[in-house]
């Protein structure tokens, strides 16, 4: 409990601060007879506030006090952080508006990263893929061919491949992050959480606007949509953008960049009424990405002992005409991606009365296409080449109540989706010394999940509130054509060319959520939870060379336990949120390592019997004067293995250095620390400053922090060092809002720091952070 006791005393405080304002509140000044009070429900400015109709008799009293002196006094409290119906919920949810989305440039998930607590979100290598975190529970999913366990939703479609979820992010509306176990509601059950992004929706005005943004190393941003209606029932939107540059990355041999980004996208809306109690909204996106891949810079290299880079932006690559033929990328002289997505989707809701009825119907796809040297090096130690082609289908129906004053609240619905991926990778190792070849490893893989949820909550009394959930999912999916076959070179005559057989994984489970949440003053919420939530087992499908390697991972589960408050003070101008939590983790999946004798040390994901994670997260939002806006987020969490039995690379690559001879070497991680981010913190303050009567002019500071990260653990060459980021910019913009000019330096202080660090063949390869960035932003809204 001691662990705790800070969160109570918070809890105790915001009490103790609540009955404060709440007296305070009580023991007004005296009030003039009949004078009116408002406070959450108050007239707006030139609203007609419409008279009661008044009887002969209320009518002759009304005229006798008609000489009495009134004052009618009206309050009108503004919410500057918005969210207001999210204080009333007993869940633990980060909300990114549009605003700060683009304060903070971001244009794909990533960029998430340091904007809500205990989130990481790293790419997967240096290829386009991303992987997700969050409170410590996250799969580093080097094949992409897995469920996650933060799942990814798009205007309500699920992204369960990392590809799809790491694509452009443009025209937004915003984002939530939803912390713990989910899918009761909608969607996929998963264990760690959501990252729900809204896309924004047709007008029934005409709207439309542009923006661009400029900044060093030649990177540029630019974004526009048109909005508003064809008929009086059917409006429309169209949005795009295109990035270009950014590319900070130097060759460390030939002095070339690295990084710059070419890519664009298309989204079109069209919002059609057939009657006033139905809304159909159909929806198509494009995006082409031909940037140019990110590179690694050398932590470590056994193979040709090349020596650590001392500047983690540097970095190198080489790759063999013959390997470029073979792969299909003659004439690429940097490592490069070639990726397209396109989909299109169905929303479509109808009142029915005592509820409303939803179906959300989609189709993805995308053909992905990375070209890595994940050395760092001008050798062919590691260089890899990505090829997957997959698409898509999803269809849910969910059924909710409308009624919102009745004490019973529900919903529930059915999800379905099915996933088919072709994927080919190639490995050029023929300059490594270990293994003078090039490998290509291909397979197929088809995956299909059913799910059913329901959710209940009860008002109790007026003031307390119960919630019970139940859901059940089916996922069934299939590794079959696997192959890996080795190209012969001078140095390697021998043939390999391995097929192995069809492989299944099939999960059923249940899962579900109790809960309970206390109104304790209009101000101030407590709530409680039990949540327990489950991912499937999947397939390590790389550099298969062995079949033990295709074993499916057991399904991990998560019993999640959570308590914390939601309160507003001094009229909406103080927000303080809190929450604890504590996570017993079950049959973790995680990738690990396996020593293949004769050919090296590989990813294999693996389950974790038990572990452990616990922390504590707060939110304060500040509005103490006009124009003056603070924030601050506080994430600590910390977790440990309670049964973990792995392979200790560290000893792995003494043992080779001695005697040249890969063998495996284990090590008992009881009780070890998991290597997850101990604290997180993201702040900001912005105030806005009046220029007379049309002007305004708005200075801003924002700032993150992340502790260490360990994400392979008994080796400290994978931790990334704790980093500090400060931000700081000013805007400019008349009154209207119609425009406003920008001017920005991110990572102020240019602090090197790395995002992701992995494993290469015989080595240790990391990913850099973008360094300063100084730049400019027009935007136009009409």
């Amino acid at each position: 409990m001691f662990r705790y006791s800070n969160y109570f005393l918070l809890c105790g405080t915001a009490l103790a601060m609540t009955l404060s304002v709440f007296t305070a509140t009580s023991v007004a000044a005296p009030i003039t007879k009949g004078a009116v009070h408002k406070h959450a429900s108050h007239p707006k400015a030139g609203t007609t506030v419409k008279k009661p109709v008044l009887s002969p008799v209320q009518h002759n009293r009304k005229a006798m006090q008609s000489s009495q002196p009134e004052t009618i006094m009206v309050r009108q409290t503004r919410n500057v952080f918005g969210q207001a119906a999210r204080q009333k919920q007993g869940v633990s949810v980060t909300h990114i508006d549009a605003a700060d989305l683009a304060r903070h440039q971001v244009t794909d998930v990533k960029g998430l990263m340091n904007l809500a607590p205990n989130l990481t979100v790293q790419p997967q290598g240096a290829s386009s893929s991303v992987n997700f975190t969050l409170r410590g529970v996250g799969l580093n999913d080097f094949t992409s061919n897995n469920t996650p366990s933060v799942m990814t939703y798009v205007d309500g479609v699920a992204l369960p491949i990392g590809y799809m979820a790491g694509a452009a992010m443009f025209d937004m509306a915003g984002v939530d992050v939803t912390n713990g176990p989910s899918g009761y509601t909608h969607g996929q059950t998963v264990t760690a959480g959501e990252i729900n992004v809204q896309t924004a929706d047709p007008t029934k005005a005409l709207h439309y606007g542009a923006s661009e943004d400029i900044a060093t190393y030649n990177r540029s941003i630019t974004n526009l949509y048109v909005s508003g209606p064809i008929t009086s029932n059917v409006q429309y939107r169209i949005a795009g953008f295109t990035q270009q540059g950014g590319g900070f990355q130097k060759n460390i041999n030939t002095g070339q960049t690295l990084g710059n980004a070419n890519k664009g996208g298309l989204r079109a809306k069209v919002a059609w009424q057939p009657d006033d109690k139905t809304n159909i909204v159909f929806s198509g996106n494009w995006m082409q990405d031909n940037s140019q891949a990110t590179g690694v810079y050398n932590i470590q290299d056994l193979s040709r002992n090349t020596p650590a880079y001392s500047n983690n932006r540097d970095t190198s690559w080489g790759f063999r005409p013959e390997f470029l033929k073979l792969s299909g990328n003659e004439g690429q002289t940097k490592p490069s991606y070639n990726n397209t997505f396109w989909g299109a989707g169905v929303n479509i809701t109808r009142n029915l009365g005592f509820a409303n009825l939803t179906t959300i119907s989609a189709f993805q796809q995308m053909y992905v296409h990375n070209l890595m040297d994940l050395d760092g090096t001008r050798y062919a130690i590691y260089d890899v080449d990505v090829n997957t082609n997959a698409n898509m289908f999803s269809q849910e129906v969910k059924l909710a109540s409308r009624n919102s004053q009745s004490r019973l609240q529900w919903t529930v619905g059915m999800y379905y989706d099915r996933t088919q991926m072709r994927s080919s990778i190639f490995n050029d190792y023929s300059q490594s010394g270990s293994r003078p070849y090039v490998q290509r490893t291909s397979y197929n893989q088809d995956q299909q999940a059913f799910s059913q949820y329901g959710h209940l909550r009860f008002a109790l009394t007026k003031r307390l509130h119960l919630q019970a959930a139940l859901t059940h999912e089916s996922d069934d999916r299939t590794l079959y054509n696997m192959r890996t076959m080795r190209y012969n070179t001078p140095a390697y005559p021998t043939p390999f060319d391995n097929r192995y057989g069809r492989h299944g994984a099939l999960t059923n489970q249940f899962s579900g959520m109790g809960g309970i949440e206390y109104q304790a003053f209009n101000n101030l919420m407590f709530y409680g939870s039990i949540r327990k939530g489950f991912k499937p087992g999947g397939f390590t499908a790389n550099n298969t060379v062995v079949d033990s390697q295709l074993n499916p991972t057991k399904p991990e589960s998560l019993l999640a336990y959570e308590i914390g408050f939601k309160s507003d003070y001094m009229h909406h101008k103080l927000r303080i949120n809190g929450d604890a939590f504590w996570y017993d983790y079950h049959n973790q999946q995680m990738v690990g390592l396996a020593v293949i004798p004769r050919y090296g040390v590989v990813g294999q994901y693996v389950n974790i019997p038990k572990s452990r994670i616990w922390g504590v997260e707060m939110e304060i939002d500040a509005n103490p004067i006009a124009g003056l806006v603070l924030h601050q987020h506080i994430g600590y969490e910390r977790g440990n293995y309670k049964d973990f039995n792995a392979i200790d690379s560290t000893a792995v690559a003494l043992a080779y250095i001695k005697t040249g001879v890969l063998s495996a070497q284990y090590k008992n991680f009881n009780n070890v620390d998991m290597g997850i981010p101990k604290l997180t913190l993201e702040g900001s303050a912005s105030y806005k400053v009046k220029l007379g009567e049309t002007w305004g002019l708005t200075p801003y500071v924002d700032y993150s922090y992340r502790g260490s990260q360990l994400n392979i653990p008994g080796n400290n060459l994978y931790r990334l060092p704790a980093y500090f980021l400060l931000d700081a910019g000013l805007t400019f913009a008349p009154k209207s809002g119609k425009w406003s000019v920008s001017a920005y330096a991110n990572n102020l202080l240019n602090r090197h720091y790395d995002i992701t660090r992995d494993t290469g063949l015989n080595g240790i390869f990391g990913v850099p952070g973008t360094p300063r960035m100084v730049g400019g932003r027009l935007k136009v809204d009409f």
